[in-house]
């Protein structure tokens, strides 16, 4: 039986004077180990994370959440469909993990790994970065913000902000994605209806903080990097401690 079969089997561990070198171990485990936090230090430095404090506007923003004043927006007036290249490919001929050619992820109807599962050459691409993608033939039109290079394949599509001309930051862009998933991502929005298009979607309302009568950036600003301080905080602590743990040994 499998437990029988599992007593049998023979495996391979460091040895030091035909004893199991459990310093080796803990050393080699040790070292991969502050190898990653290195990495992820280095990351967290060079995104901005480190700093997990809040500013006191932050904590402003956070403490007033519940009354501030919000207004609906059509998403039409917001945004503009991003207008792409035609790639000459379908999703059964592409790659589903990069190669040295096949390099640019591509969008399609897909929720998964946010709708980017396939990869494809850069030439003649419509390469987008910072925008919004929605699916438009799905069972699940969940919008999500794209961050890095991507372009659309099919079933799908890349919107802009373009209301008043204002170039909106990461932070605001991800503030807006749940506003925007709050009337698309409905069950009425099934495949079957096609109710997932932009000619459908850009004459829905959504919910945005407002401020005389404009949509309030710094608000949407302060919330997501305030909450992004708040979710990352044990992270940064734990690669502290760890550094200094490593470095006092």
């Amino acid at each position: 039986d499998f437990e029988n079969e599992f007593n049998k089997t023979i495996v391979k561990l460091p040895v030091k004077n035909n004893q199991i070198d459990f310093d080796f171990m803990e050393y080699f485990v040790g070292e991969l180990e502050m190898e990653q936090v290195n990495e992820l230090h280095t990351y967290l430095n060079v995104s901005g994370l480190k700093d997990y404090n809040l500013t006191d506007e932050e904590q402003k923003v956070l403490y007033e959440f519940d009354s501030m004043k919000w207004g609906e927006i059509k998403l039409g007036d917001l945004f503009e469909r991003i207008k792409t290249n035609k790639l000459p490919f379908q999703a059964s001929e592409l790659l589903k993990e990069p190669t040295d050619v096949y390099t640019l992820p591509c969008l399609t109807s897909s929720f998964q790994n946010q709708g980017l599962n396939y990869f494809a050459p850069k030439d003649n691409a419509t390469i987008l970065k910072n925008v919004i993608s929605i699916p438009s033939n799905s069972d699940v039109y969940r919008a999500y913000f794209q961050s890095r290079e991507f372009t659309v394949l099919s079933d799908a599509y890349a919107i802009e902000w373009i209301y008043n001309d204002v170039k909106i930051s990461p932070n605001q862009y991800l503030f807006i994605v749940p506003c925007i998933n709050k009337v698309t991502d409905l069950s009425i929005y099934s495949y079957k209806n096609k109710l997932g298009g932009w000619n459908i979607v850009k004459d829905k309302y959504i919910m945005l903080p407002m401020k005389e009568n404009e949509p309030d950036y710094k608000i949407m600003e302060n919330f997501i990097s305030a909450i992004k301080k708040l979710v990352i905080k044990d992270v940064v602590i734990y690669v502290n401690e760890k550094i200094k743990s490593y470095l006092k040994n």
